[in-house]
């Protein structure tokens, strides 16, 4: 587990001594993106997703993929490629690296502390999601991108990167009526949109994952650790809605956060009250940012002077190193993802066999 360690130590390393603002795009910037793309792409029988995955790039070998409007199409047209190359589901897994490597670096970038920002994001965004969620990862990602226009008040923009991020997991449909929610000041066209937004959400696991709502409604199915994957995500919520002026943001920034932020506190609170944990857990995985996006602005928001920034960071790392330690030594399926394997240092491969 070493190999995840150096992952989050890097930029955790890089967000103790960090300026506010820095802006820079150097060699540090450069290796982590160039790590990250590498480390999610190119791992081999690593993740808890890998298993399923090659199972579907079989069958695109053989059956037609689903091309339908709620059907996938963009990962579906991924499978078809990556069924007929010579090199399999690593070239879905390369795919999603260099998605979410760039996605995650911009947007890392974009806030007032980009290291710090990173090493919150490593333990379950990259290492989890980025290694274990392929479809949903590569949606949030094309969310993190959505996002970066949103704060500027570009709504076509962001609607056009949550469709694409729909296009590989159709659940991202819950998170289009956001970007006129955040410009709009009518509360009755606020909650409008976001009636429509949940009818798009069902519409589309109706349509397009039937086995979705068999296998985790119908089953009641529970997902272990999404009571604390979910309370990670109101925390920061819950911080931010408590504290708003301190975070210094503004028009459509202030109004895209403290919905993702309200909805991250309703998830939370759902995980408790609905059968499935795991349709819970899985929505929620599109409020990661919230972690992100608060931890990042903390520092600055409730330190007095540098001294007291240096020790907020310490503390938000020390309960994200503290998390990630849990997660890699006592969750129930993180044998999945341990040895980490990496393809170019397998031995004897022969993908075309």
């Amino acid at each position: 587990m070493l190999i995840y360690w150096l992952m989050f130590g890097f930029p955790s390393s890089m967000a103790l001594i960090e300026r506010d603002r820095a802006r820079r795009f150097g060699f540090a910037w450069g290796f982590a993106l160039i790590a990250t793309i590498a480390l999610i792409g190119f791992r081999w029988q690593t993740g808890g997703d890998w298993s399923n995955y090659d199972r579907m790039v079989e069958q695109a070998t053989w059956n037609p993929v689903d091309l339908s409007p709620l059907g996938d199409p963009g990962f579906a047209l991924l499978l078809s490629f990556a069924a007929r190359s010579h090199i399999g589901l690593l070239l879905v897994t390369a795919a999603s690296g260099l998605v979410m490597g760039i996605a995650l670096t911009r947007f890392c970038r974009d806030q007032p502390r980009p290291w710090l920002c990173m090493a919150v994001a490593v333990p379950y965004l990259v290492v989890v999601m980025g290694m274990g969620y392929i479809r949903q990862g590569m949606a949030i990602s094309f969310l993190l991108m959505g996002l970066m226009t949103l704060r500027r008040g570009h709504v076509l923009r962001y609607s056009a990167w949550v469709v694409v991020g729909a296009l590989f997991h159709s659940t991202a449909f819950i998170l289009l009526p956001l970007g006129v929610m955040a410009v709009n000041r009518n509360v009755a066209v606020r909650v409008g949109l976001a009636v429509l937004g949940l009818a798009m959400l069902g519409y589309a696991i109706v349509s397009a994952h039937g086995g979705y709502v068999a296998n985790y409604i119908d089953s009641a199915m529970t997902s272990s650790g999404a009571a604390v994957r979910l309370f990670m995500t109101a925390l920061p919520a819950a911080i931010f809605l408590g504290f708003r002026d301190r975070f210094a943001v503004e028009g459509a920034e202030r109004s895209v956060w403290t919905a993702l932020s309200l909805a991250a506190i309703a998830a939370f609170a759902l995980l408790f009250a609905f059968r499935s944990s795991t349709v819970v857990d899985r929505l929620g995985l599109y409020l990661i940012p919230v972690q992100c996006f608060v931890y990042a602005r903390m520092p600055a928001a409730f330190a007095r002077d540098a001294n007291g920034e240096r020790l907020l960071t310490v503390a938000i790392l020390l309960l994200y190193a503290a998390a990630f330690f849990i997660w890699l030594n006592y969750a129930v399926n993180v044998d999945y993802w341990l040895p980490y394997r990496f393809y170019f240092f397998e031995d004897g491969l022969c993908l075309a066999c």
